[in-house]
């Protein structure tokens, strides 16, 4: 087995919370308050008036008593948040422009049922319920002022992309309305919800690092020592009184080698202080430690098909034959933040200590679950509430770190038609779950085998000369398109799964499906549309 020698490179963020002085803590607090009036300053003087900061840098150092490193790090957080919102407002637009169309067509289908509601009963018919036609008179109103509400929205979007304006809420736009309903959110004044609001405009700040400074940080330098870490915060001249800086002891029950790596690696480490209703706590990000990979697609490949309650994994030689399978448990519909996050850590766990034992690569999909989700909320709640507790993007990020830490290499594939793909050539032929054949097909897509059908099915007849360069998926996507053949993938599926279910029973609507495929197969070939 060959070893690649190829590093992987990833942030890490490590928090603990911290025990300070008073004094200490009065000066946290003043550097806290001190980073937010500059921040919301310099968004307000600066990019919301299009004005480059880097020009008004020496005159924000002079009216704040800022070094240049801490003006530095105001406008790096700055124009993250800005970055972050215009990147989420052009998801926004394309999610809200499919809730619009697809709401536009159940208004639609609900006013036609209406209209023949309405006209069964002037044609004298009065055996058609009331109620019924009151609900849905009642939910078509709903719907109609949703779908007013999302063009609102989509109206103002669109035209503060197309002016460049940025909309910032310092403090969260949910407290701020919080003050216009004080009794539903807890208070009984509004001047209790402004110390709320103000706390949470000035209770963090941000410390730059960089790799050409002092132990990766001039702004907050970290030192070891024998209970632990310290950390020597420089305070901005605008408070200076008897010190420059403030020491800190910490201790670090997560990262601890990786700060020692860092600082041996001479790294760039950043420092974020936020203050919460406990108290102080610090979060330490740095480049995770430089790893290896220890796995080789010349050995084979690992699948991975990530669903809703587990992780079906697959495992295939270097041919591409599958070897192995598992099924590692992962259900968090209905759990808490912190509960999710320990399933999926456990079941990464598993699967990452499945991988090193191989020795293979990990190969994940590239999955988009906020379209699916969207497509559903008009169609099934529940399955649509499902699809929210379950944190693909979070499985995904657990998998991805994981690797890094373990110098196991990550693949990432196209989704097209693995399912299909997995139920057609592989679930029968080695006895896997339809999940598993999935996996199946994409461990096979990342080491860059045939997806062709296979003909020894009769699933594929000969090409006509124009179509041969085509792509294969296309013929998948038609077959996952046939109602009758994804019927019969599904009863075959279940079927498979199930014990009571005779091998007889099995293979007979696998010859129902196969035959369906060939069907189809043969019109699109006929057509001259079919594609291998």
């Amino acid at each position: 087995m060959t070893v690649l020698s190829v590093s992987y490179f990833s942030m890490r963020t490590y928090q603990t919370r911290i025990s300070v002085s008073s004094e200490s803590e009065k000066a946290l607090s003043a550097y806290a308050s001190l980073y937010g009036r500059v921040e919301r300053t310099l968004f307000s003087e600066t990019i919301d008036k299009g004005v480059k900061p880097e020009s008004v840098k020496s005159d924000y150092q002079r009216r704040f008593g800022l070094t240049a490193r801490q003006f530095n790090a105001i406008y790096r957080n700055l124009k993250g948040k800005v970055s972050s919102i215009k990147e989420l407002r052009k998801s926004h637009i394309n999610d809200r422009a499919d809730k619009i169309k697809r709401l536009e067509k159940t208004v639609s289908r609900m006013e036609k049922r209406i209209s023949n509601i309405r006209d069964g009963r002037l044609k004298g018919h009065q055996d058609v319920a009331d109620k019924k036609y009151a609900s849905l008179k009642f939910s078509l109103h709903q719907k109609k002022r949703r779908l007013h509400a999302l063009k609102q929205k989509q109206k103002r979007h669109l035209e503060d992309q197309k002016s460049g304006k940025v909309r910032l809420c310092f403090g969260s736009l949910k407290l701020f309305n919080a003050q216009f309903h004080l009794s539903e959110n807890g208070y009984d004044s509004h001047e209790k919800w402004k110390v709320d609001w103000q706390a949470s405009r000035n209770n963090q700040f941000y410390v730059l690092g960089s790799k050409d400074e002092t132990a990766g940080c001039q702004g907050c330098v970290i030192s070891q020592n024998d209970d632990g870490f310290t950390l020597r915060v420089r305070i901005p001249d605008a408070f200076v009184s008897d010190s420059k800086y403030i020491v800190i002891p910490i201790t670090l029950n997560y990262g601890a080698d990786h700060v020692r790596q860092a600082l041996q690696n001479k790294q760039a480490i950043s420092y974020r202080f936020l203050k919460d209703k406990k108290g102080w706590r610090v979060f330490i990000s740095t480049e995770a430690v430089q790893k290896y990979t220890v796995t080789s697609t010349q050995a084979g490949a690992i699948g991975v098909d990530i669903n809703e309650h587990h992780l079906a994994v697959t495992e295939t030689d270097r041919f591409g034959n599958p070897s192995s399978s598992i099924s590692i448990p992962l259900s968090t519909y209905g759990k808490s933040s912190s509960q999710s996050k320990a399933i999926i850590g456990d079941a990464v766990k598993a699967l990452i200590a499945f991988a090193e034992d191989k020795g293979k690569p990990v190969v994940v999909e590239q999955l988009d679950f906020r379209k699916k989700k969207a497509n559903l909320e008009n169609e099934n709640v529940k399955r649509a509430r499902q699809l929210s507790s379950f944190a693909y993007n979070q499985i995904l990020s657990f998998i991805k770190a994981r690797c890094v830490d373990n110098g196991i290499e990550c693949v990432e594939v196209n989704p097209a038609s693995t399912s299909v793909i997995g139920k057609c050539k592989f679930m029968t032929r080695y006895g896997l779950s339809s999940h598993q054949a999935a996996a199946c097909a994409i461990a096979r897509r990342a080491l860059k085998f045939s997806e062709r059908p296979n003909r020894r099915d009769h699933l594929a007849s000969s090409l006509p000369a124009r179509n041969r360069n085509e792509h294969v998926w296309s013929f998948w996507r038609k077959v996952a398109r046939d109602k009758a053949v994804s019927k019969s993938l599904s009863l075959l599926s279940k079927a498979q799964s199930s014990t009571s279910r005779t091998l007889p029973a099995v293979m007979q609507l696998r010859n129902d499906m196969t035959g369906r495929a060939c069907h189809v197969s043969q019109k699109h070939c006929s057509s001259g549309e079919m594609l291998a």
